[in-house]
């Protein structure tokens, strides 16, 4: 008897209590686990997830920016890791299909090979073995467009970054391009050159010139000197990170992960060194070309911020 009215006051209780939503589950895609960024990635998921958005956020690394659009145009990812030539490419393959969430910040794209076996310069890399990015990736899809654009025909090793860092250790292949945060090698590359030392290969003046004409949407960063030692400054290109969401994405969802990533914007800038000082909000606006998802937009006014016309999505413009 005591059981049944305890089950009873029980349901009676939950009956009472008030109803709340269903938390939204989203998977997020980032890079590689070696990428410097993961631990941005982790934070992004993190803020998002726990700051009573009712939205929860799962990292998935399932090979780089271009695997992250395929699997939004099919709709087995919820949204994630873009770059510029990546949105690009959809736009003029006729699938308009990507909203800006925010950008991060350039990703450097950091060219690198043994020293035992480093050329003067870029066309030297025609005559070596060179891993151009993790397959899928979009640090590869851009490497491979710079090496056309420049007539660069080196034997391609294709692979995943650990693979290849093996590879270049015992001189089955003699260098990489592996995306930096700031002056400084990525992990993997700095313990690879405690055993295999490395050094940068940079972009002349007419080289720069010859890529900018081709693929606008590609930057250039100059890098300090030492980030090996002895190594002098140099230029190399650069990638802009950012988030974005398929169209189909509602609204309110894609508001919910905006402020979620605001939330959390403090932990984002100790995850992710570069962001210190950065206001990515701002930055967004005045560094994207490519319409952002309503949820966006409305986040964006929300803290004050004037969007320009050209950021407003068709969709709303309806």
């Amino acid at each position: 008897m005591k059981n049944i009215i305890w089950t009873g006051l029980l349901a009676a209780a939950a009956l009472a209590l008030p109803a709340h939503a269903e938390t939204v589950q989203l998977n997020m895609g980032g890079s590689s686990t070696t990428s410097g960024y993961y631990p941005y990635y982790t934070a992004v998921a993190n803020a998002i997830s726990g700051n009573g958005t009712g939205v929860n956020v799962t990292v998935v690394s399932a090979g780089g920016f271009a695997k992250n659009v395929q699997l939004m145009a099919s709709g087995a990812m919820d949204f994630g890791g873009v770059s510029p030539d990546l949105i690009q490419e959809q736009i003029d393959g006729g699938n308009d299909f990507l909203r800006v969430l925010w950008w991060v910040n350039p990703a450097i794209q950091n060219i690198m090979v043994r020293k035992d076996k480093a050329p003067e310069d870029l066309s030297g890399l025609s005559s070596l073995c060179f891993h151009p990015g993790m397959t899928g990736s979009s640090t590869q899809k851009a490497m491979g467009l710079v090496m056309k654009t420049l007539g660069l025909t080196p034997k391609l090793y294709l692979s995943d970054p650990a693979d290849a860092a093996n590879a270049i250790k015992d001189g089955r292949c003699d260098g990489q391009v592996k995306s930096i945060t700031g002056n400084q090698l990525d992990a993997a590359t700095a313990e690879l050159n405690l055993s295999t030392p490395m050094w940068p290969v940079g972009y002349s003046k007419a080289e720069q010139d010859k890529i900018k004409d081709a693929l606008p949407w590609i930057s250039f960063i100059d890098v300090a000197p030492g980030i090996v030692k002895e190594a002098p400054a140099y230029t190399t290109h650069a990638l802009w990170v950012g988030f974005a969401a398929p169209k189909s994405m509602d609204e309110e969802t894609a508001y919910q992960v905006m402020k979620g990533m605001w939330a959390g914007i403090e932990a984002e800038r100790i995850a992710l060194k570069p962001l210190q000082g950065v206001d990515v909000l701002a930055r967004s606006l005045t560094e994207n070309s490519y319409p952002l998802h309503p949820g966006a937009v409305r986040f964006y006014r929300e803290m004050g911020l004037d969007v320009p016309e050209a950021l407003i999505p068709p969709e709303m413009k309806k």
